[in-house]
């Protein structure tokens, strides 16, 4: 049930993440807003990040106040409204208030889902791995299924249609989700660490205290179209800090429990980079399938938008393969942060084949190399996304259960962000072998982090 929520609620997010930019600066002709290339990629990458950047108040009010069950049914509520928004909303004004009510909706949605599937495999460490797989490939239908519907309808129809078939998905996996409720795991029944009167009353100061800030910089042009991706990734660094901080120095925080938050820094920094390779899909590779790449197959023109299904059509494919394969070796198989490293490798492989395409043409590219490159991106996301997310749980101190996926959020945030300014350095940049040479060789680092670090996680027991 949770899987097939998850996977229609991936379905309107992804539908609309690679229409996004297109919607942004294509001319108000083609039906878009007509705001400058490098704007696009810097609002995306903007709401990519804040997406995930309020998971931390979806993740708390879940620890706190209300119910993670009750959470992510009201978050997948604002999901669906935004998308109407945008679909009957036309203009900016259209656009800043539908993104608004996705940005609240899916940062109340996504760590709670990803909570309560990690409390189904709580005293089932073996299968751990193989279940959150087994999530992922829901997550990977959703993000292949949701960009074919949008792309052919804003082709066919025009951008409206696409975000109103979005609430449509969203509306369904409403529907699968409260028909699944008594399923749900115990723990997603309960508060576990709920506010006293005065701790309510001073969170929902602090909540409209933020509200009034963020009016504030919106209303005195502060904050602007041209730097609020910058602006949201410093709040990303900000919070990332201030979590970690208060969860190693919690007095509800167990000595073992801080050990593996501690060891959850490298981690940390590797999901980073990990979702700004991943999340360039909707920034740098929108730009590239429209500009660099001959988007035909046999004489058959496709939508721009339908780059990214080559990936998702890989990861579905190679995520029931890696389930299996974890699951067959049982106990033999290698440490979680190996297969991490691995994957991340395999992700360095994908960019390396992106960088060494120009040196056949420098005009438009055939389409058949990129969707190889494709597949090997999808391979790496499969191979290292689940355990990321397992990883997660593993780490989270029991006081702080959901709140640890918003860390797991935070690392999205920041690299949903660092994918809008790497889409604009990539618009700029001199040639796309040194764009991706670069990206490939930053990735082999990363990976070279998770070895290193090997030693620190066994001490932790985390991986």
């Amino acid at each position: 049930m949770l899987t097939g929520t998850e996977l229609w609620e991936r379905l309107s997010f992804y539908g609309l993440q690679v229409i996004l930019v297109y919607y942004i600066y294509y001319s108000v002709s083609d039906g878009g807003l007509g705001l400058p290339q490098s704007t696009a990629l810097g609002v995306a990458g903007a709401y990519g990040a804040s997406v995930y950047f309020v998971e931390i108040l979806g993740a708390w009010v879940a620890d706190r106040v209300i119910a993670a069950r009750y959470v992510a049914f009201l978050g997948g509520s604002l999901i669906m409204t935004g998308h109407i928004v945008l679909a009957l909303v036309p203009g900016l004004t259209g656009l800043l208030m539908g993104l608004g009510f996705l940005i609240a909706g899916t940062g109340f949605l996504m760590p709670n889902i990803y909570t309560m599937v990690g409390g189904l495999y709580r005293n089932k460490a073996t299968y751990r791995d193989a279940g959150f797989a087994i999530f992922y490939t829901g997550i990977m239908i959703g993000a292949l299924v949701g960009p074919i519907v949008t792309g052919f309808l804003q082709t066919r129809a025009g951008f409206h249609v696409a975000f109103g078939a979005a609430a449509v998905g969203m509306a369904i996996g409403l529907a699968m989700y409260v028909k699944g409720w008594k399923h749900l795991p115990e723990s997603a029944h309960v508060v576990p660490n709920p506010l006293n009167t005065r701790g309510r009353r001073v969170a929902l100061g602090c909540l409209c205290l933020f509200v009034i800030a963020v009016g504030v910089l919106v209303g005195s042009s502060i904050l602007t179209f041209t730097n609020i991706d910058f602006v949201v990734m410093i709040m990303v660094i900000i919070a990332s800090v201030s979590y970690f901080v208060v969860l190693i120095f919690s007095s509800s925080t167990s000595a073992q429990e801080r050990l593996k938050v501690i060891a959850y820094i490298p981690l940390f920094c590797t999901g980073v980079i990990f979702w700004t390779l991943v999340l360039q899909l909707f920034t740098t590779f929108a730009v590239y399938a429209e500009t660099r790449v001959h988007m035909s197959i046999n004489g058959v023109g496709i939508p721009p938008a339908y780059i990214s299904t080559f990936e998702v059509v890989a990861g579905i494919v190679f995520a029931s393969m890696t389930a299996f394969i974890w699951q067959r070796m049982g106990k033999k198989q290698p440490s979680t942060a190996m297969k991490m490293a691995l994957g991340l490798c395999v992700m360095a492989f994908a960019y390396f084949v992106f960088a060494i395409i120009p040196i056949w043409s420098d005009a438009r590219i055939n389409i058949w190399p990129v969707i190889i490159g494709m597949v090997i991106f999808g391979l790496a996301e499969v191979m290292y996304a689940p355990l990321w997310m397992s990883v997660t749980t593993q780490a989270a101190p029991r006081a702080f259960s959901t709140q640890m996926m918003a860390l797991h959020g935070l690392s999205s945030a920041a690299g949903a962000s660092l994918s809008g300014i790497a889409g604009q350095l990539y618009v700029e940049s001199s040639g796309d072998t040194l764009f991706f040479g670069v990206t490939a060789v930053i990735t082999v680092a990363a990976a070279l982090l998770l070895v290193v670090c090997r030693p620190l996680f066994r001490k932790a027991g985390l991986v």
